[in-house]
């Protein structure tokens, strides 16, 4: 059995970007497929993308909707941690389109399995959304959205979780691209 399932989150309304991120090309290709190239090394092709958008479908990715619509990032986990079948989960928000295999590789090595979170940060910014997750907390997960509670951080520091200073090399790769001004500094 597969150790690890790779969870894209994809489900974001793109507000500040005004279009889907997901889709958006990035050298020829989506940034979802910069993602998904990264992960299938580590991962195989156990990858599934959380997202309503069906456009997504024409990549050939395994595709599912949350379980509960518009709960971002909380709802998103749930829905992916509550369908996976592994222990652990790679899981990165669709927003890191310059994420490497060697950095993926490196926070699944780091990866302690006693932590029920492992996420990345570069100087004082956690990304959470760069991270290990135990399947485990989609229970923790879904109290919180049954309380409509929808800060991930809220989550995380409820649970036993480790951070990850990610190495200067590779520190560019953890940027959040959300907004047209992003995009243009990395096309």
């Amino acid at each position: 059995m597969e150790k690890y399932t790779g969870i894209i989150l994809a489900g974001g309304k793109s507000q500040r970007m005004g279009t889907d991120k997901g889709l958006l090309p990035l050298k020829g290709k989506p940034f979802i497929s910069h993602i998904y190239e990264a992960m299938k090394p580590i991962i195989g092709d156990n990858i599934v993308v959380v997202s309503s958008n069906a456009d997504y479908d024409a990549l050939g990715y395994t595709r599912i909707e949350d379980l509960i619509a518009d709960k971002g990032p909380v709802g998103g986990l749930y829905t992916a941690l509550k369908q996976s079948k592994t222990k652990f989960n790679l899981v990165l928000s669709v927003d890191v389109p310059l994420v490497s295999t060697e950095l993926l590789q490196w926070l699944v090595d780091k990866h302690e399995d006693s932590f029920m979170l492992t996420q990345v940060q570069v100087e004082e910014k956690a990304s959470p959304l760069i991270g290990v997750y135990d399947r485990s907390m989609r229970i923790l997960l879904g109290e919180h959205l049954a309380g409509n509670q929808l800060k991930l951080r809220g989550v995380i520091n409820e649970v036993n979780h480790q951070t990850l200073t990610v190495p200067e090399k590779w520190s560019a790769q953890v940027q959040n691209i959300n907004t047209e001004e992003d995009y243009k500094k990395i096309v």
